[in-house]
């Protein structure tokens, strides 16, 4: 074999492990988040927005195991889980296209946990999934999304979506929910609540974490929670 053919040999005896490193940490990644994988199976029955989101909370507290963080690891946190996630394929199945956005939702729903934990607040899975409506612009207030999560509402969360936020979400949400829609409708309605807060900032969607943006979610979430 001549000297271009063992450089070739070489290179190709690299790309495959650095493919089989890839597959590994991908592997490692996925057996962490079980909870946000069971999020993605596609579950037979009524599914509402507030179901969704129930079950979102609960898939970080599955997950998240990390104690005693700084406010540092926090923020660092933050911008390397989606770049972890990333490693990871969910949008197989019925559930593919939103993919993205569910794990937009997640992580951001595991920064305020992470906050939650780091201020020593003790919050249920329903109170978090409140802060996240309020946090997103979609409740107005705290109360108002405590009622919704707690099904004391005099409205659904699809039809509060649907009375406040345009833009052709209300006229997507089917009065029969999927999961898919729900995902949908929850994110959509967060990223316009958001593009209208930051008009001219185009859309928030992928772009959640990079620092100025984790940073601003941090420090909103804080003020939120009392502790900023």
């Amino acid at each position: 074999m001549g000297i271009r053919g063992r450089i070739a040999a070489r290179a190709t005896e690299l790309g495959a492990a650095a493919a089989e490193a890839a597959v590994v940490r991908a592997q490692h990644v996925g057996a962490r988040y079980r909870g946000l994988r069971s999020v993605f199976k596609d579950e037979e029955g009524h599914v509402t927005i507030e179901s969704l989101l129930a079950a979102l909370v609960a898939a970080v507290r599955a997950d998240e195991h990390e104690e005693d963080r700084s406010a540092r690891d926090v923020f660092k946190t933050a911008r390397s889980r989606r770049r972890r996630l990333g490693l990871l394929s969910f949008g197989a199945g019925p559930l593919v296209g939103v993919a993205t956005q569910i794990v937009d939702l997640y992580c951001e729903t595991a920064t305020v946990c992470d906050l939650a934990d780091l201020h020593s607040i003790g919050l249920s899975e329903h109170q978090i999934a409140a802060h996240m409506l309020v946090l997103w612009g979609i409740a107005e207030s705290l109360d108002e999304a405590e009622a919704v999560m707690t099904g004391t509402a005099t409205q659904s969360l699809a039809s509060i979506i649907g009375g406040r936020i345009h833009g052709g979400v209300a006229e997507h949400i089917p009065q029969k929910l999927t999961k898919r829609a729900a995902i949908q409708a929850l994110s959509d309605a967060r990223a316009l609540v958001r593009d209208a807060r930051k008009a001219g900032s185009g859309s928030v969607k992928g772009v959640v974490f990079t620092g100025h943006r984790t940073k601003q979610l941090i420090k909103t979430a804080e003020l939120q929670l009392g502790v900023g």
